[in-house]
């Protein structure tokens, strides 16, 4: 009767689960896109800080203002940010694989549990 078209609780919270690590899965994209921009963005300032002279004014940008600085400095701050960033990189792209992982593996639990009949103590 209708116990063939309700889904167990058990199956119930495997769906929640894999419905949350899409979700984490597309906040992880979306944050190592904003990094690699923010990465392209760096290696382009630091390009352009290598073609001035060392005697070349330079700005840095603070907040809708920009004010003069030191070129080693705004390259010594730039250079710091990049590593940064591209350690942050490193650590999203472990947690996107290990979700994608966690993905997969949830998923084939699912279609497992789903294309059995009546497999509802699972």
């Amino acid at each position: 009767m209708s116990s063939k078209t309700t889904i167990p609780p058990a199956v119930q919270q495997r769906i929640a689960r894999y419905q949350q690590l899409q979700q984490t899965l597309n906040v992880l994209l979306g944050e190592r896109q904003r990094l690699d921009a923010e990465l392209a963005e760096i290696n382009n300032a630091l390009g352009e800080l290598e073609k001035v002279g060392e005697d070349a004014k330079v700005f840095k940008s603070v907040g809708p203002v920009l004010v003069e600085a030191k070129r080693e400095n705004i390259k010594n701050e730039l250079t710091e940010r990049k590593e940064l960033n591209e350690t942050r990189l490193k650590i999203l792209e472990k947690q996107e694989s290990r979700t994608r992982a966690q993905l997969d593996s949830l998923q084939k639990e699912l279609q497992r549990v789903l294309s059995q009949p009546g497999s509802e103590t699972e």
